[in-house]
């Protein structure tokens, strides 16, 4: 037999054991005689239509069966290939066109032709249907101008899309979707501008109808799900112009009158940031925690950048002042007054150069419980700077977990957050921060060395070396785990090989600064902290890199003692000429020796102005003085910091610990312990947990039943793996709402690992007149 294969396309592989003669008739028409003669069966490839032709009139003169046909086109090969059927109108040179048969594509199951070419040629997205509206930020997304513009080069892929953008404008429920689907068939990049314009003047009505024009109207018919779509603002430069020129045109005389300027913002132009921000410059007693929420919901999306400027904005705020602590207050109650109240207070009066004198007697009351409790805290607590390598005991153990402890002199609990944001951008997120209390008094030598020998006082240290105390006091403590001192961050770039589970870091850059003045420094010395802080995340960073250490490295961070700034108009109620006398060495502007002689003949009447630390009691090798309140031994400067005393931001330390990231966020857990509530005021008793391994802040908790009158509840941290107690007063209202009769619905926002998240949970209530309870009281609250 005679196998002659029509192969126009030139399809078969010039490798096949075929003969090929299609460009000679000639020779072809000697073979096929010959192959007759003798009874030979053959295969003729050919690739000439004319000689294929000539060769069926050939065939006619040969009894039936001499002779079979066949033609390998391009439609039946990808057929074949792909497994399903191709269009008609589809022809071969429009699939050689393309190159259909010579890719690697192949159609996922169930993928007709055409789904085929839309989402590899185009995107997945357009195999929809129909228009997929509520997924449109998503298919503006998929369009890549550029390789959409080629594709429509090729017939078949032009024709196959404008067929799709045909099927969804029949399919369209409305007129306006059926002019949304021509406006994105036409100009997809255009309709995308058109919609980050339209987002933004929602908020601006007549720039709105002016810029869009009818768009305008189309847009809004169809309320178009656009939260996830992007707003460039270089993108529509004239939107962002003409929005300018409307901010400008407000002047706002109140707090009230910024509110409204901000609730009538978009919240995505950095235009409309910038103006609310200049309008609170020469007004910071205008911003107030409630203002300062508005202004985080309604920017709270952008970029890192902006979110630096509204951390800005809230350190502008000033927190209440704190309240005289009790002085029977236990150890918990005492550090989270001094942290989350006396700190935050003290914290804004540094940074805008306020020296409250009443912040000092607020401090002093602190400094009289610490000296009260002294014994039991040293002995129980376990809130001391020597307790925390104790306390951290089973991280530092972990297997396969390489700790690094950073050691960071005079770093105190405001600058901490500094670092937080450093190291968050870099992808190690605060999994916990705690605060403890320094050694008396606040200095480097006896508190430092304690903390990292966690020796229960100073006069306890037998080796008062940093890598004696390091590399041999805690091998058996630790099971011979071995422990490196590095004596600078600088020194750890010299480190070649991971040979300890542990590596400490002594910093002393931050302390160094904080003792000049701020003239010296040539800036303020937060900025000057930040900058130093920086160099420090960068080596350590380096060191991580290094050495892999990316997934198996913790970072610990340990402070020896704070420090505060004094002025020199502040009062002294000290004689700084009595203590140059014999039998007193001044150590520090807060803190000065006594030799033994000299402390058994102090008089009693100076502890009203002075601290005494007998050596005995508080394990030193020293009898010191610690000056109170404003106080001091030497002359101070406001321009610089000093340390010694015992005043909160003097004595309070964090620790903190860094994780690099792993699992997602998780909604924190929300326990209604009360779910039976009257029509009347009420507590809604809550635990809310944090189940994340990063610590989670600015949490706020809000009911949203539209029957239920309540303020939010804010909450300021909450380690990782850890739950609180919330009570929010609330007053439930009537309502024939079944929904609101039944369950409590709870907003809760938090921020962790540098970004806001929100969620709401449904609690199941049940809901009581307020006429079944026995008492005749209904006035309650």
């Amino acid at each position: 037999m005679i196998h002659i294969i029509n192969d126009p396309d030139h399809l078969v592989p010039s490798n096949v054991d075929f003969i090929h003669y299609s460009d000679d008739y000639v020779k072809t028409y000697q073979v096929i005689e010959s192959s007759i003669q003798n009874q030979n069966n053959i295969a003729l490839v050919i690739r000439n239509l004319t000689i294929f032709h000539w060769i069926t009139n050939m065939s006619r003169r040969y009894p039936q069966g001499t002779f079979a046909f066949e033609t390998i086109d391009a439609r039946g090969a990808l057929s074949q290939r792909w497994g399903i059927d191709i269009p008609e109108t589809v022809t071969n040179e429009e699939i050689m066109q393309v190159g259909l048969l010579s890719s690697d594509l192949h159609p996922q199951p169930g993928f007709s032709f055409e789904d085929t070419l839309l989402a590899h040629y185009y995107a997945p997205i357009l195999m929809s249907k129909t228009f997929p509206l509520k997924q449109l930020p998503s298919l503006l997304e998929a369009v890549e101008p550029q390789k959409w513009k080629d594709n429509l080069g090729f017939p078949l892929l032009a024709r196959t899309l404008r067929a799709r953008m045909e099927e969804w404008k029949n399919k369209a429920r409305s007129s306006e979707q059926r002019q949304l689907v021509e406006m994105f068939a036409a100009d997809p990049a255009s309709l995308k501008l058109q919609l980050m314009r339209f987002r933004v003047l929602c908020s601006y009505p007549t720039i709105g109808a002016a810029v869009l024009k009818d768009s305008i109207d189309i847009f809004r018919v169809l309320k178009l799900p656009l939260e996830d779509l992007k707003v460039e603002d270089s993108r529509i430069p004239e939107t962002v112009q003409q929005v300018t020129y409307f901010l400008n045109n407000q002047q706002p005389t109140s707090p009230e009158d910024l509110a409204d300027l901000l609730d009538r913002s978009s919240g995505l132009l950095q235009v409309e940031f910038e103006t609310i921000e200049k309008h609170l410059s020469p007004h910071p007693d205008w911003l107030t925690p409630e203002l300062m929420e508005k202004i985080e919901q309604k920017f709270g999306g952008h970029s890192r950048w902006l979110t630096t400027r509204i951390n800005a904005l809230r350190e502008m705020i000033r927190p209440a002042k704190p309240n005289y602590p009790d002085p029977q207050w236990d150890v918990e109650t005492m550090l989270t007054w001094a942290r989350d109240s006396y700190l935050l207070y003290q914290a804004w009066c540094d940074r805008q150069e306020l020296f409250d004198p009443d912040l000092y007697q607020i401090g002093d009351r602190f400094s009289e419980w610490l000296t009260n409790k002294w014994d039991d805290l040293h002995a129980n607590s376990k809130c001391m700077v020597f307790n925390i390598l104790p306390n951290k005991s089973s991280e530092l153990r972990r297997a396969g977990v390489v700790n690094l402890i950073l050691v960071i002199d005079n770093l105190a609990w405001s600058f901490s957050e500094i670092l937080r944001d450093l190291l968050q951008d870099q992808g190690f997120f605060l999994s916990e921060a705690e605060p403890y209390l320094a050694m008396l008094p606040t200095e480097t030598e006896i508190s430092k060395k304690c903390l990292l020998a966690g020796s229960v006082g100073y006069s306890q240290l037998d080796d008062k070396t940093y890598s004696g105390i390091i590399e041999k006091g805690w091998v058996p403590y630790f099971n011979d785990q071995a422990f490196r001192y590095v004596s600078d961050i600088g020194s750890l770039s010299k480190i070649e090989t991971i040979d300890a589970s542990t590596y400490v870091v002594n910093y002393l850059a931050i302390d160094k600064a904080l003792h000049k003045s701020a003239d010296e420094i040539g800036m303020p010395h937060r900025e000057h902290i930040r900058h130093l802080l920086e160099k420090l995340v960068e080596n350590t960073i380096k060191f991580i890199d290094k050495h892999d250490l990316r997934e198996s490295i913790r970072i610990h961070v340990v402070s020896d003692h704070g420090s505060t700034r004094i002025s020199d108009e502040q009062k002294n109620d000290l004689d700084m000429k009595f203590f140059k006398a014999e039998g007193f060495e001044a150590r520090s502007h807060r803190y000065l020796k006594v030799s033994n002689e000299r402390f058994e003949l102090l008089a009693d009447n100076l502890k009203h102005d002075c601290f005494f630390l007998p050596a005995n009691k508080f394990g030193n090798t020293e009898h010191y003085l610690c000056a109170r309140r404003a106080n001091r031994f030497l002359a101070t400067d406001r321009r610089s910091y000093v340390h010694g005393g015992l005043l909160p931001e003097e004595v309070v330390v964090p620790y903190m610990l860094f994780e690099p990231i792993g699992a997602p966020v998780q909604d924190l857990t929300v326990l209604l312990k009360k779910t039976e509530f009257r029509y009347r005021a009420e507590t809604v008793d809550l635990e809310i947990g944090n189940p994340n391994h990063s610590i989670v802040e600015k949490i706020l908790v809000s009911i949203m039943n539209g029957n239920v009158e309540s303020e939010p509840v804010q909450i300021s941290s909450l380690n990782s793996n850890r739950n609180i107690s919330v009570q929010l007063k609330a007053r439930f209202k009537s309502t024939n709402n079944p929904e609101e009769q039944t369950n409590l619905r709870l907003r809760i926002r938090f921020v962790t690992r540098g970004e806001e998240h929100t969620f709401e949970v449904n609690k199941s209530i049940t809901m009581k007149r307020l006429v079944d309870e026995k008492n005749t009281d209904i006035f309650d609250f």
